[in-house]
């Protein structure tokens, strides 16, 4: 919530900790290290000593701050209830207030990004790996390549009756930069469903990219323009980036729009059934993001979603409770542990060279797709709605 933590709040979340370290082993970067400092124990007693003024915000401090993913693993397994996630935000808010990351500005403006990624796949991947870090950029540029425009602004009628309601579709940063095709099918599927579908121009970003950098003044700007361009009277916002989901429910004041993510929405007010889709007989990797698993709590709603389709089998893509390494802009700040993470689930999925891989979060896609690349393999990431509405038995509008 806005505004973020003071130190006393702080204080009173440390208090939860009782240090049991049952969050070790399900963190990621304690995996790869055995550091306590980069475990969920250990960056809390960092937290605490910064709080309470016995440790100094050096260099060593922030490194381990800035290392965690922020996945919040050790949120779903605490016994506890520590809320780690607001903690994490609260110390880098106080380390770094108002200090942008220098490609932010990239990441949350989609003109920028669609242009970014034409002129990236004018340029050959071999030619980009001398620029370091522009090579990055240039994997995430050339990811999604097919991801298509955006839905224009506007009022769309539901194409069923009876009309179920009215909901609001938000179109994110990245996403209507690189999932244009997802946000279209979102749309198909709600205006199949009975929902009439408003889409406003000028949304903006949610501000969790900034909210994770510590940019808390920028995310709350962004954050209450974004809920300003929604009209009023809605039954829902739905999004489909669950990274943008998560964080438009966690700092919603002071507007409270209702948020609904669309693989759970779509499995609790519609009636969606075998009978509306095509069959098709493949087995689907289907990637679930930590937002997705551990602070939804929706690890089975895409999977359950594509289940309607006759003849899919799902089989999920990497390790429950695992990172893929995409955290955000992680990717970008930390690649060597990001390429680490997503080792597993490369290797999976060009074990299975046919079958379409699936995630619900626009950062995992790009991640997912970007190392697919780098391996020399172009090859379409979806977003679960994608699948359901090309398998849609009528996809009349």
């Amino acid at each position: 919530m806005y505004p973020t933590d003071d130190q006393t709040a702080a204080k009173a979340k440390l208090d939860r900790c009782v240090k049991c370290g049952m969050c070790l082993p399900e963190c990621p970067t304690y995996r790869l290290s055995s550091d306590e400092n980069e475990s969920p124990r250990g960056r809390l007693a960092l937290i605490e000593g910064l709080a309470d003024g016995r440790l100094k915000p050096d260099a060593a401090v922030r490194r381990h701050l800035d290392n965690c993913l922020t996945c919040r693993r050790c949120e779903a397994v605490c016994p506890s209830g520590v809320e780690y996630g607001s903690l994490v935000e609260y110390a880098r808010a106080e380390l770094a207030p108002g200090k942008p990351r220098r490609w932010l500005k990239l990441l949350q403006e989609p003109r920028l990004m669609r242009w970014a990624g034409q002129a990236a796949q004018l340029l050959p991947l071999t030619l980009s790996k001398p620029l370091g870090p522009l090579h990055r950029l240039h994997l995430l540029g050339n990811s999604l390549a097919g991801g298509g425009r955006p839905p224009r602004p506007g009022h769309l009628d539901a194409t069923s009756r009876p009309i179920k309601g009215r909901v609001g579709l938000f179109l994110g940063c990245a996403t209507s930069a690189k999932q244009g095709t997802a946000l279209n099918a979102a749309v198909l599927l709600l205006r199949y469903c009975g929902f009439d579908v408003e889409i406003p121009a000028d949304q903006g970003c949610c501000g969790a990219l900034a909210q994770h950098a510590g940019d808390v003044t920028t995310a709350k700007r962004q954050a209450e323009a974004f809920q300003r361009a929604f009209p009023r009277g809605l039954d829902a916002v739905i999004s489909i980036a669950s990274g943008c989901g998560v964080h438009i429910e966690g700092h919603a004041s002071p507007i409270q729009l209702p948020h609904r993510d669309i693989c759970e929405f779509l499995l609790t007010e519609s009636e969606l059934t075998a009978d509306d889709f095509r069959p098709l007989d493949v087995a689907v990797l289907a990637h679930t993001p930590c937002t997705m698993a551990n602070v939804y709590k929706g690890g089975n709603w895409s999977q359950a979603l594509l289940s309607k389709i006759p003849g899919v089998s799902v089989e999920p893509l990497g390790v429950a409770g695992h990172c893929c390494g995409s955290a955000g802009d992680y990717m970008l700040r930390h690649p060597a542990t990001a390429d680490i993470l997503r080792r597993p689930l490369l290797d999976q999925a060009l074990a299975h060279p046919t079958a379409p891989i699936t995630t619900t979060n626009i950062g995992c896609a790009m991640h997912i797709s970007a190392g697919l690349l780098e391996r020399g393999v172009r090859r379409e990431v979806l977003h679960p709605v994608e699948l359901l509405a090309r398998q849609l038995a009528d996809r009349s509008m």
